[in-house]
């Protein structure tokens, strides 16, 4: 399990990029988060328990995450001799991505109110992604792993689970496989 904090780690990737392109990145960031959330809130009239808008947004923070960490270790080309690797400053979390506690919140906020009472509500989420389970990458009706394509995640957000200890959310990628 990982802790995942938004704004700090949003910060640290930025701090990364060349200087000439962090207002670039960070734009793009935040687009591609707003984009996921009106994608998944578009879903939400036909929930049954529709989620706030918080979760919403800490998912699609771990979502284009997600997407940032996969592109940079992505392989572009059948033919590349070797694999891109991340950046050793760059932390790599787990799939199942827990929100801040409240002793994180109300230590690292300095300012008034000291806690956002809906921050402490937060549900943990799970990413079921290539990335993290490279068998994944085997079409599950064939076998094949040559006409496999990952298709953008699931459109209409993540899904509520209940687990024996505590209430959480997955979310995944589209699979699409040529041969089938």
């Amino acid at each position: 399990m990982s802790m995942y904090e938004p704004d700090i780690l949003h910060k640290l990737l930025s701090a990364l990029e060349p200087k000439d392109s962090q207002k670039k990145f960070e734009a793009n960031w935040k687009s591609a988060v707003k984009k996921c959330i009106e994608s998944w809130t578009g879903h939400a009239d036909c929930m049954a328990n529709p989620r706030p808008h918080h979760q919403y947004e800490w998912e699609a923070e771990v979502v284009e995450y997600v997407n940032y960490i996969s592109d940079k270790t992505h392989v572009q080309s059948s033919k590349a001799l070797t694999r891109p690797c991340l950046d050793h400053k760059v932390p790599i979390l787990s799939p199942h991505f827990m929100p801040p506690s409240y002793l994180h919140t109300q230590k690292q906020n300095q300012s008034e109110p000291a806690v956002n009472p809906e921050i402490s509500y937060l549900k943990p989420l799970h990413v079921i992604h290539p990335f993290y389970y490279h068998e994944l990458t085997r079409c599950p009706q064939c076998g094949c792993s040559d006409g496999i394509q990952w298709d953008g995640w699931t459109g209409t957000g993540p899904q509520d689970m209940h687990s024996l200890m505590l209430d959480e959310a997955e979310i995944g990628t589209q699979l699409r496989c040529k041969n089938c």
